[in-house]
């Protein structure tokens, strides 16, 4: 496998949220259209403070921006996060840095009345600096997703409960 498309094994944290759409006519690349500006104000402030603080420790940073301004291919970006794999039902975006290395999949197959979307975070800490910014962050990267994965289906089509 590439080093585009993660292992699982190689990943100690992994999440994984699930929501389904109406739609069954998605995509990846909608997907990343869809995440791209799914994030609520509230949080695009938090990420605003992170930079601030992330690049008093050289650590990587970057603005949210929308998908539908960029070029949606491998090796661009969206915001921070690096368009790593883009295929039909599976997009990974992702970075590595001093801390950690992490990877995002955005992934869609399809199911009866719609599609399933799902959003799964891999993390790789490379050391205890790496284990505590996880820690902090968890809390909020956890509703983050789950609010984003909710916002994406309601625009890529009328959700249904989360799975």
């Amino acid at each position: 496998m590439s080093n585009a498309l993660p292992q699982a094994v190689d990943y100690p944290f992994r999440d994984q949220h699930q929501q389904h759409c109406q739609n069954a006519e998605v995509g990846a690349e909608q997907l990343l259209v869809a995440f791209s500006s799914a994030a609520p104000a509230w949080a695009v402030t938090l990420m605003a403070w992170r930079n601030r603080l992330a690049a008093r420790f050289g650590l990587k940073t970057g603005p949210m921006q929308q998908a539908g301004t960029l070029s949606l291919q491998p090796g661009s970006h969206i915001g921070m996060f690096r368009i790593m794999h883009l295929g039909p039902q599976l997009a990974v975006l992702g970075e590595d840095d001093r801390h950690l290395d992490f990877r995002i999949l955005l992934s869609v197959s399809p199911e009866a009345g719609g599609s399933r979307l799902q959003v799964e975070t891999w993390v790789r800490p490379h050391h205890w600096g790496g284990w505590l910014y996880l820690a902090l962050v968890m809390p909020v990267h956890w509703l983050l997703s789950k609010l984003m994965l909710r916002t994406m289906a309601q625009r890529l089509g009328k959700s249904g409960p989360d799975a």
